[in-house]
Formats: C-alpha cells, sequence, structure tokens
C-alpha cells in the first residue's frame, strides 16, 4: 500500500510540475543612468511569449515596450540569448554622447536568419526604437576607436549568400555600421584597414580553393572588398586572368554561372548593390 500512495503522489506531482507555468528568463544591464530589464517566457517549439523590456534612466521608469521587428513573426521572434550562448541585452553609449543606449538582440528563426538588433535611445524624455536586421552573418559590436567616438557594429553583406554559389559556399564582405540620431548609417568605406584585412582573408581561402567547383562565392566576396578600396581596375583583370585560365567553375551551372558567365553576373551585381563599378 505505501508503494501505491508514493506512485500516486509521484504522479500527482508530475501533473502539478506539467501543468506549472513556465518561469520567465530575466536580462539585466545597466551602464550610467540607464537601466534596463529584459523578460521572456519560452513556450516551447520554438516560440516564445511575454517579451518585456523596461528601461529605467536617474532611478525613474522611463519607457516600457514589447521588443519587435519586421521579419520577426511572433510567437517564433526568439531572443537571441535563448537561442545562442550570447545576451540578448546590452546597455551601451553607441554615438560616444556619454548617453547610453539599450539593445535588445532578436533572432527571427529559419535556416539561417536573422539577428536583428532593437535599440531604443533617449529622445530627451522618453525614448524611440530602431531597428536593423544583420541577417544571416550577424554582428559583433566593437568599442569605440576614442573618446566621444561611436561604436561600430560588425558585419557582413548577406546578399551575398547563394548569389554566386550555395550558401554553404559563399562568403560575405564585411559591413560596418555607427547608430546616430536614431538611424544606422554604412561606414564601410571609412574603415580601408577593415576592409583591407577582409579581402586579404578571402583571398587566401579563394587560393586554397581556385581549382576546384566551390571558390566563386569567396572571390566574389574577395572582388567587392577591392572595390570599395578602390582597386576595381586591378581586382577585374584579376578575375579576367583567373577565366582565361579556366578557373571559374561553378559547382551547378544550373543555377550559378561559371567563367564569363560568373563575371557578368558579379559586374551587375557589385553595380547594384552599391559597389560601383571598374573605370
Amino acid at each position: 500500500m505505501p508503494r501505491v500512495l508514493s506512485a500516486l503522489a509521484l504522479a500527482l506531482a508530475a501533473l502539478c510540475v506539467a501543468a506549472a507555468p513556465a518561469l520567465a528568463t530575466t536580462e539585466t544591464a545597466s551602464a550610467g543612468k540607464v537601466k534596463a530589464t529584459f523578460s521572456y517566457k519560452s513556450a516551447g517549439q520554438g516560440k516564445y511569449t511575454n517579451l518585456r523590456l523596461t528601461v529605467r534612466r536617474a532611478g525613474g521608469t522611463t519607457f516600457r515596450a514589447t521588443p519587435s521587428a519586421k521579419g520577426c513573426a511572433k510567437p517564433y521572434c526568439a531572443p537571441y540569448g535563448a537561442v545562442s550562448r550570447q545576451r540578448s541585452l546590452k546597455v551601451r553609449d553607441l554615438d560616444g554622447d556619454g548617453e547610453p543606449e539599450v539593445i535588445v538582440d532578436l533572432y527571427s528563426g529559419g535556416a539561417h536568419c536573422c539577428e536583428i538588433a532593437y535599440v531604443a535611445r533617449f529622445t530627451g524624455s522618453s525614448y524611440a526604437a530602431t531597428t536593423q536586421n544583420f541577417a544571416d552573418v550577424g554582428y559583433t559590436l566593437k568599442p569605440p576607436a576614442g573618446h566621444g567616438k561611436p561604436m561600430t557594429f560588425a558585419g557582413g553583406d548577406a546578399r551575398f549568400g547563394y548569389a554566386f554559389a550555395s550558401f554553404a559556399d559563399s562568403a560575405f564582405p564585411v559591413q560596418l555600421w555607427t547608430f546616430a540620431a536614431g538611424r544606422f548609417t554604412d561606414v564601410t568605406r571609412k574603415h580601408p584597414a577593415t576592409v583591407k584585412a577582409d579581402a586579404a582573408r578571402w583571398m587566401k581561402a579563394y587560393l586554397s580553393r581556385r581549382d576546384g567547383t566551390n571558390a566563386l562565392g569567396i572571390l566574389a566576396a574577395w572582388v567587392a572588398d577591392e572595390y570599395l578600396l578602390g582597386q576595381a581596375g586591378s581586382a577585374d583583370a584579376y578575375v579576367a586572368a583567373e577565366a582565361a585560365a579556366g578557373r571559374l567553375k561553378s559547382e551547378d551551372e544550373t543555377v550559378w554561372p561559371g567563367g564569363d558567365g560568373f563575371v557578368a553576373e558579379l559586374h551587375k551585381q557589385l553595380q547594384a548593390w552599391g559597389y560601383g563599378t571598374s573605370a
């Protein structure tokens, strides 16, 4: 009899646990006068509910919001911390003006996508929110170059995914952004040393693959970097030489052209995406 009661008690306890509501996950972060709290609940099966952001500035509750973004559909719009080993919430002075901003990172889900930054900035009386989709690549927040300088969101140009090769064989030329006055600005061209290092990385990777059929996505990223550095002419000459040598082989000609077709498509996309054209 005691064993029956024990089994019954365990069964009831299990039911109570199963019926108990999910506990909220809470993150906090602060800088200067600003303290932020972000909480959410997991509803299972990749669903998240009750996303709540509270910002207190100088001791008072200044802002409450449910972080959201275009392309991040509920209930699958996840806090980034729930799907990664990173935190979802940060408080940083992004523009170097001494007033910290609040960042909540969201994840839209899907096969590859997408990290989205939800940024709340103080407007003088309350907060206003801006979002930026960093797509498949995501971003890393880099420290400012000096006092009063902005921080940099370092990511990559996700438009190169699938453009010249499969996603696994695509490469993403570096993109750098700053945030000020409620908007993100692409400042990649202002950081030639970073672009040059990125180009060197892609060229090294290309040289290791150039004799196969999985190198065109990497070569495209290198050319894009060279265009940003003002080296479009020499980059085009290099690609032309590779084409003449028969090295521009596609992994699947029915989807991504090789040879001269690759060259034409690359030039077309670089112009459309704002990288410019050679002289």
